[in-house]
């Protein structure tokens, strides 16, 4: 069956302690929250590659600072200045047509939900995956259209941020919901994950390209 081209945009800060995951810092300490967003990193990427779907990087504080951190290479772009709904919507108007955006920090995310998102947003208007904080951990557009009155007064980092989002689409827009998953913000959510030395060895030692 073939496919609209769709966009896949991970959305990835540069792995430096103080630059990522500042709530899970809190609880363990800056450095092991950097290493645990280096390796969620790529592991995110490994996903991507084992759905077979090409993908670029949208790095934050730039480019460089994630290529210098991370060693990462493929196709890098720089984020937008502005707060996460900006440089969403900047992506989506970017991309020009169907999109996938979403972030390195969901460790259920898997290679069928990545290929469930691919087709869902070429049918639907607004594709959401559910976090179960009340935030969502990807948002697909099938055109940029509306893509930054989607975000207008989105009460990030609260239970609301998907709620608000949603609220924000036009009334006709078709939606498709994902499966929900947890997402990492603090200590706490870090339960239940595979933390022992093969599972770091498998996501360090896969490719990044």
């Amino acid at each position: 069956m073939r496919h609209a081209r769709v966009r896949l945009i991970v959305f990835a800060k540069a792995p430096v302690g103080g630059n990522v995951k500042t709530r899970l810092a809190r609880d363990i300490g800056m450095a092991a929250a950097a290493a645990w967003y280096r390796r969620a990193f790529i592991r995110t990427r490994n996903i991507v590659a084992a759905a077979k779907l090409d993908h670029e990087v949208a790095a934050a504080p730039s480019a460089s600072a994630m290529r210098a951190a991370s060693g990462t290479r493929g196709r890098l772009t720089t984020q937008a200045p502005g707060d996460l709904g900006r440089r969403m919507a900047l992506a989506a108007k970017q991309a020009g047509g169907p999109s996938l955006i979403f972030g390195v920090d969901i460790p259920g995310l898997t290679p069928a939900i990545l290929r469930t998102a691919r087709e869902a947003v070429q049918r639907h208007d607004l594709v959401l995956g559910p976090a179960r904080d009340g935030g969502f951990y990807l948002v697909g557009l099938k055109t940029p259209a509306h893509a930054f009155r989607l975000y207008d007064r989105v009460r990030w980092s609260s239970e609301h941020a998907m709620a608000d989002t949603i609220a924000n689409a036009p009334k006709h827009w078709r939606l498709y919901l994902l499966p929900m998953l947890n997402d990492v913000d603090q200590a706490g959510d870090l339960v239940g994950q595979p933390r022992q030395p093969a599972a770091v060895a498998a996501w360090s030692g896969c490719a990044t390209k």
